[in-house]
């Protein structure tokens, strides 16, 4: 699997039922280590306004898969999902590798159910519990330090972009080094499959780069400041610097994602690109480069924490399991 070949199934997600983080301390230090322990966080489940609107564009990315050729699979609440924030945004919690389809361990226990709702799995992460100790506490107001220790593998699925056999897992307050083993250790020797680690950010991973096609990508230069952030065998390919973004508004108390999220793009084939429409500078650079964009407005983009390649994950792409970085080491 990769991030660019020609999509075939994919999932899209819903909006319905979607509410905010719950006021633990676990999940202050995972989505809320900015703010002080004794600060508001929002709580509550959010509008129907928000909720009915996201639904219709969500509803409209699913179209533009269809018209594309893919098949369309939306998530569903079923009984046994009842640990979840909501099932917008799947590619949090499920990620496909060649004929694996993984349900993430997650880095925090108020998200494990969701990957129930999504798809079914051939690897199932998703049950270790985690407590206050598998938390670092020094990461309250200090971007320096992650949330995770490192006792447990604890990854979101959206810390890992696939290029063939190279995976690319982003250290981050929402994944920690042993999750990479774990996956390395799932994904089998690395006569097979080789799981590089990225240091230096604190967010998912697609709003740090993007991989657009084999040797091509996009990086936040906010967040990668340095190529030797990279990987030393990506050091080969090109890298595009994303625009500043062009300012979303949120609905809502506060948003759940930064600005950042406007380079949150995903690849229908190595040619076709969905981009959030507001981002005309990005679409820009991307058409300059060739690619046809399809620009979609996501209007909770921003308030739900999500934007197309965080609302999607692919189930069945065309691809060949290449090694798409330079070496295999």
């Amino acid at each position: 699997m990769n991030e660019w070949g020609k999509v075939k199934k994919v999932i899209v997600g819903i909006a319905d039922k979607s509410k905010y983080y719950e006021d633990t301390l676990i999940n202050r230090y995972v989505y809320f280590a900015n703010k002080k322990l004794d600060e508001p966080i929002p709580h509550g489940v959010y509008s129907s306004a928000i909720i009915d609107e996201a639904n219709e564009d969500l509803d409209n990315l699913a179209n533009i898969y269809k018209q594309f050729g893919a098949d369309v699979v939306r998530p569903k609440y079923t009984a046994d999902v009842k640990n979840f924030h909501y099932l917008y945004c799947p590619r949090d919690n499920i990620l496909t590798v060649d004929k694996k389809i993984i349900a993430s361990p997650m880095s925090t226990n108020g998200r494990k159910d969701e990957c129930k709702g999504m798809y079914n799995v051939t690897d199932d992460l998703s049950s270790q519990e985690f407590s206050n100790k598998d938390y670092v506490p020094e990461c309250i107001q200090n971007k320096k330090v992650l949330a995770t220790q490192n006792y447990k593998p604890m990854w979101d699925a959206a810390n890992v972009l696939r290029a063939g056999r190279n995976i690319l897992y982003l250290l981050s307050n929402t994944g920690n080094l042993a999750g990479a083993v774990q996956l390395q250790e799932l994904l089998g020797d690395k006569s097979e499959f080789i799981v590089h680690v990225l240091k230096g950010t604190t967010s998912h991973i697609d709003t740090t780069i993007a991989l657009l096609k084999p040797g091509l990508a996009l990086i936040n230069p906010k967040r990668i400041t340095d190529l030797t952030q990279l990987p030393r065998p990506m050091h080969n390919w090109e890298f595009l610097v994303c625009p500043d973004p062009i300012p979303m508004p949120f609905s809502g108390p506060e948003a759940a994602m930064s600005q950042d999220t406007g380079m949150n793009l995903c690849m229908l084939d190595e040619n076709t690109v969905i981009v959030q429409a507001t981002q005309t500078n990005l679409i820009t650079l991307l058409e300059q480069k060739g690619f046809t964009v399809i620009p979609i407005h996501m209007r909770h983009q921003r308030s739900l924490g999500g934007g197309p390649h965080c609302c999607t994950v692919e189930i069945e792409r065309e691809y060949d399991l290449d090694w798409t970085f330079d070496a295999q080491v």
